[in-house]
Parts: structure tokens; sequence; C-alpha cells
């Protein structure tokens, strides 16, 4: 349920954004994201200051980001709380080899949705929520400075 909270703030924060040009002072923000010694490609890298301004960026094969706020590059200056979510793609059920008991059944177990195809979070989820992952950066005026690396562990 966390996740959809997340998904949808994001969503409406993609949206709205944070005004024009005449928004807050960015700054370039960079960095890294590794799991189990290994980047991780296509993780949303969520970023909250503490004026309540959300950035986002998204990881690529190499597990580097670049973050933007609502539409320009960068995070404003400051601390920010940082979160990271990764979601696997919903896996595909073969329906046109399946019987109709079979299902039934994945029906069922999933409460009218199957459960076995929803998209799972492939890092742990205590990262997904900036609020409480306890990963930051400290975003300086100077982006050279804000280049991060956050290593994940279970």
């Amino acid at each position: 349920m966390q996740l959809r909270k997340l998904a949808l703030l994001f969503a409406v924060t993609t949206v709205l954004g944070c005004g024009g040009s005449d928004g807050p002072t960015l700054s370039s923000v960079t960095g890294t994201v590794l799991y189990q010694n290994k980047p991780i490609s296509g993780a949303t890298v969520t970023m909250i200051s503490e004026k309540g301004l959300m950035s986002n960026g998204f990881t690529d094969k190499e597990g580097k980001f670049r973050m933007t706020t609502g539409g320009r590059a960068g995070v404003p200056v400051g601390n920010a709380k940082v979160g990271i979510v990764k979601m696997s793609a919903a896996p595909t059920a073969d329906i046109k080899s399946m019987k109709p008991e079979d299902m039934a059944k994945l029906q069922k177990a999933g409460g009218g949705v199957a459960k076995d195809l929803a998209p799972k979070s492939e890092i742990p989820t205590k990262y997904a929520d900036p609020e409480k992952s306890k990963l930051v950066a400290v975003v300086d005026r100077d982006a050279k400075k804000n280049v991060f690396e956050y290593i994940l562990v279970e």
C-alpha cells in the first residue's frame, strides 16, 4: 500500500511540478544505486527537500541517475530525504495454455487478482519511503559536490 501511495505522490508531483523558472534554486544532482554490489537498472530515486518539494530520477543500466524537480534539472539546495524503488515487471501468464480451473485458482488465490502476476520489489522495501529509508542527500550549490552513491543492503 505504501508503494501505491508513493507512486501516486510521484505522479501528482510530476504533473504539477513546482512552478516555472521562478521556482527554488536547484543544483545538479547525480549518483549511482547499487544493490548486492551490482548496479540497479530501472529504479526510481526520489528526494524530498526540507521544503517538501519532490525530485525524481531513474537509474540506467549502470545504476546511474540524474535528478529533476518539476521538469527542471536539479534538486533544491539543502537537506533531502531519499527513497529508492525498483519493481519487477509484472510477469505474464500464458493464458491461452491455461485451463479454466487453473485461471480460477489464480484468481481465488489473489482475492480477485492473481498475486503471482503482481509486480514485486527487487530491492528491500525499507528503501521505498523517503521518510523512513534513512537515506539522505545534502545538496550543495556546487554541483561537483552533489554526486551520491547509495549502496543498498538487506
